[in-house]
């Protein structure tokens, strides 16, 4: 008989710092299920929803509003409201990633033959559009790649990120905000769109991204990017001055193969300097200090039928005063 090991006996909360953590709640989805949960810092679900169609949910996030959408993968992306009643269901091939804008506008990650970008306004009209594959030159010409043997495809991206307002986005123009921060996972580089002229205006990774998820812009200027290490066998969290192109900080476990997600995860710098992991191939979500400390670990007690746990793609955390207001009505 084999025994199951520490880590798949483990269900919810199991480290949890009080002094140390973010108070605020956690939003997670399992892969394989058609619901998403909203957790407080002791693993109690305080708010849940769920939408029966038959299809699986990739990512979820909440919207300002405190509606929930929900990435169904090629097929739709699913505006739920805080009570679970569908507000808003868009028929698109969403997939990995999308951007709420303020002014409605929503960017969507899809993929039909290949990846592409597009912008929908409130009344699904397409108003922008962006297709990688129009733009190989110019991503040769600003990093040095090679396809992986195993695969050509150097449209595979996982994400997409309207730039918000910044110290660097107002001093170096290809970072300004508006602009569209990508990842493409299959040559190991992030990059920005031009919004304006849809030129590749920056980009970087190759010979040190594996794979890697998640760029995303932080208030300082500074690009926070789950490098998943696929190759290399174990995952760290790099945050990267873009101009400078010098990593200021990392995260990585001791030893490093004990923190690995292959193919998937995400990372959020809080607002007391902590970082949000999720370890999604391995169901676990981590908060760790600037020194590398864990303050809060939680780890999936959804279970596929034969018992294991199931994965995420995605986590994040909402600041108190956020998700209160929508408890309390």
């Amino acid at each position: 008989m084999k025994l199951a090991s520490p880590e798949e006996i483990r269900r919810g909360v199991t480290a949890h710092d009080p002094g140390k953590c973010y108070h605020g709640y956690t939003l997670y989805n399992s892969r394989h299920t058609e619901v998403a949960n909203l957790i407080d810092l002791e693993g109690n679900v305080i708010h849940r929803w769920s939408y029966p169609q038959g299809y699986t949910w990739h990512y979820t996030e909440l919207l300002p509003n405190g509606h929930l959408c929900a990435i169904v993968k090629e097929e739709m992306l699913l505006e739920l409201d805080w009570e679970g009643d569908l507000f808003r269901k868009m028929d698109i091939t969403a997939h990995h990633d999308f951007d709420r804008l303020d002014n409605g506008n929503t960017v969507v990650l899809c993929r039909r033959d290949n990846y592409y970008v597009i912008e929908l306004t409130p009344d699904d009209r397409i108003v922008w559009e962006w297709h990688p594959s129009d733009h190989l030159e110019e991503l040769r010409g600003l990093i040095d790649f090679r396809f992986p043997p195993s695969d050509l495809d150097w449209t595979f991206m996982n994400t997409v990120e309207v730039l918000p307002d910044s110290p660097l986005g107002r001093m170096d123009l290809r970072f300004r905000m508006g602009n569209v921060l990508f990842s493409t996972r299959n040559v190991n580089a992030i990059g920005v769109i031009d919004k304006e002229t849809g030129a590749v205006a920056w980009a970087w990774g190759p010979g040190v991204l594996d794979r890697q998820h998640m760029p995303t812009m932080l208030d300082n200027g500074h690009i926070l990017v789950y490098d998943n290490g696929t190759f290399r066998g174990y995952t760290r969290i790099l945050e990267l001055d873009p101009q400078a192109e010098e990593i200021v900080w990392e995260y990585k476990a001791d030893p490093p193969e004990s923190f690995f997600s292959p193919t998937r995860g995400s990372s959020q710098r809080l607002p007391n300097g902590n970082t949000f992991i999720a370890e999604s191939d391995s169901g676990r979500l981590l908060e760790v200090t600037p020194e590398g400390e864990i303050v809060w670990e939680f780890w999936n007690p959804d279970r596929t039928e034969d018992g294991r746990r199931m994965p995420l793609y995605r986590s994040m955390r909402y600041p108190p005063d956020f998700v209160e207001q929508f408890i309390l009505k």
